[in-house]
């Protein structure tokens, strides 16, 4: 009886030794096979630095404006002209022609009366006159103008925003696309 159990157990030893792989025969033989993990490369885009915004300051542009000023208003003024006075000389009559008895003599010594006519008087008399009244004259004096310089603002300072886009890279990975292992494969 001990012999009959070797036996079918060394024929048992046997046959899973053929199914393991030395004589199986037929379409039921499998053998393990064992496949290595599979890489592949990915490209991905990543972002190598940020967008990034700056703000410019432009500073305000200023010029120069020259205007007409007054420098001093029209105005009116008024002048008196005192009175105007002068000597005038005149002839007047001191006394005036009149009649006189005379008395002479002649060359004979006689007394001989007549009328005589005496001629007028006259001497030159000196006296102030006034020429002309005292007046006020209006003189009517023109503006005065300058020009005078100011500073103007032409254009107002501003802020300007520009944005720097950000930059991306494209970088190469491995990975891996499956991991591997092992199967049973059908024997041919």
């Amino acid at each position: 009886m001990r012999r009959f159990i070797l036996i079918s157990a060394l024929a048992l030893a046997g046959v899973s030794m053929a199914q393991a792989g030395g004589q199986c025969r037929g379409s039921h033989c499998y053998q393990r096979v064992d496949h290595p993990p599979v890489y592949g490369v990915v490209a991905e885009t990543v972002q190598v630095r940020p967008a990034k915004t700056y703000a410019r300051h432009v500073a305000p542009v200023y010029g120069t404006q020259v205007e007409k000023v007054v420098v001093q208003p029209a105005h009116r003024v008024a002048r008196v002209i005192p009175a105007q006075y002068s000597t005038v000389a005149e002839t007047v009559m001191v006394s005036p022609a009149r009649k006189v008895w005379q008395v002479t003599r002649d060359h004979y010594g006689r007394e001989i009366g007549c009328w005589v006519t005496v001629p007028a008087q006259y001497a030159t008399q000196h006296r102030h006159v006034q020429i002309s009244a005292a007046h006020t004259v209006y003189e009517d004096i023109p503006a005065v103008y300058g020009h005078r310089e100011r500073t103007v603002l032409v254009q107002p300072g501003y802020v300007t925003h520009e944005t720097v886009p950000a930059e991306y890279a494209t970088h190469h990975r491995k990975v891996m696309v499956s991991p591997g292992g092992s199967s049973w494969q059908r024997l041919h």
